[in-house]
């Protein structure tokens, strides 16, 4: 056994039922010219906008190798190590961080590399050293949609919160000692913005906001279009912007339960239709309208109404007897629509009715 892995007792002192052993420091097999210990220090640091910095920066100031027959960087995938062939000097090479796949956090971004040196008799001696990285802002954070649209089922501010829930606004910014955004809105009467923290799972890279409405219970009753701004907190701090979109709910649209009508008119007036339409449903929850439109789309000689959740048609003036020589028929649209009595918001759909002229009485 080596003399220097022998435990050297220097110095014995009986107190109090207690032995304390001073022991000698083992020497390493190998190292750097003026390094007594496994600790290498730097004063230099890395910037993150630099492709490559290498450490010792002086082509004669590299680590003078002692006992050493060549050195490896252990699990670094941006430090490698060179060496001068002519002097045995040790140069540490640092390449550009990949920002998008590394781990954010808030303080200093720190290179903690560990290196082997593999001794002239075949020891291997770990070496640590710890090189400090300046993050420059250079990633502006951005939005993962220029653009978020909300269709509500509901009128109520709270409804839209559940939709935030399900498909989040997310702001993403790539700087490895940023993980701190802030929020902005434009100014509206419906909601103000919090910070909602870090997305789960995203390496501290995305965050969400959180709004929150200015008056509970408060009705969305028209479109709402607002700017939705983030800010990262480095220096200088960048900015982009997202549009917020809210769509209040509409009714369904009115379903027909045909897709055409045909309806009989005669030379004294009469006008006899075998079916009347009918709305699949909705007439009882909503504002129900109908009309008829000629191809003009305007209002002609028929008109409608609701009765009972069927479209009543009763001639609105009569027809001139020269459609009877001119046409065996003609065509008319029927339009229906809903309107939700809280928002005001309206939606239609459309059937053909065919009104058929009898030569006959």
């Amino acid at each position: 056994m080596p003399y220097y892995a022998l435990l050297v007792l220097v110095h014995v002192v009986l107190m109090s039922g207690t032995i304390l052993y001073a022991v000698a420091e083992k020497p390493l097999d190998c190292t750097f010219y003026n390094i007594e210990n496994n600790y290498l220090k730097f004063e230099d640091v890395v910037l993150d906008v630099d492709i490559e910095t290498t450490i010792p920066p002086s082509s004669n100031s590299g680590l003078q190798k002692i006992n050493v027959s060549y050195v490896d960087i252990v699990d670094n995938p941006y430090v490698s190590v060179s060496e001068s062939r002519y002097f045995g000097l040790v140069f540490l090479n640092f390449k550009q961080i990949n920002e998008v796949v590394e781990p954010s956090r808030r303080s200093e971004f720190y290179y903690n590399v560990k290196l082997n040196l593999h001794c002239n008799n075949s020891a291997i001696v770990e070496m640590y050293s710890s090189i400090r990285l300046i993050d420059t802002n250079n990633h502006e954070p951005f939005f993962e949609k220029p653009r978020y649209t909300y269709n509500l089922i509901s009128a109520y501010v709270e409804d839209f919160q559940r939709h935030l829930i399900l498909y989040p606004i997310i702001a993403t910014d790539y700087d490895i000692t940023n993980i701190e955004v802030d929020f902005t809105i434009q100014e509206n009467p419906y909601f103000d913005i919090l910070y909602g923290g870090v997305v789960p799972g995203s390496l501290n890279k995305k965050h969400y906001p959180k709004l929150v409405p200015k008056t509970h219970g408060k009705l969305l009753t028209e479109r709402i279009e607002l700017w939705i701004g983030v800010t990262d907190v480095g220096t200088p701090p960048r900015q982009n912007f997202t549009k917020l979109v809210i769509n209040p709910p509409s009714p369904p649209a009115p379903i027909f339960d045909k897709t055409f009508y045909v309806g009989h008119y005669y030379k004294n007036d009469t006008f006899v239709i075998n079916e009347s339409p009918e709305l699949a449903e909705g007439t009882t929850y909503y504002q129900t309208h109908v009309k008829i439109n000629d191809k003009q789309g305007y209002q002609n000689n028929f008109i409608s109404r609701v009765e009972n959740g069927k479209i009543v048609i009763e001639i609105n003036q009569r027809l001139d007897s020269s459609y009877f020589f001119q046409n065996n028929y003609i065509a008319y649209e029927l339009e229906a629509t809903y309107v939700d009595v809280v928002t005001n918001r309206a939606t239609a759909s459309r059937a053909t009715l065919i009104v058929e002229l009898h030569h006959d009485l």
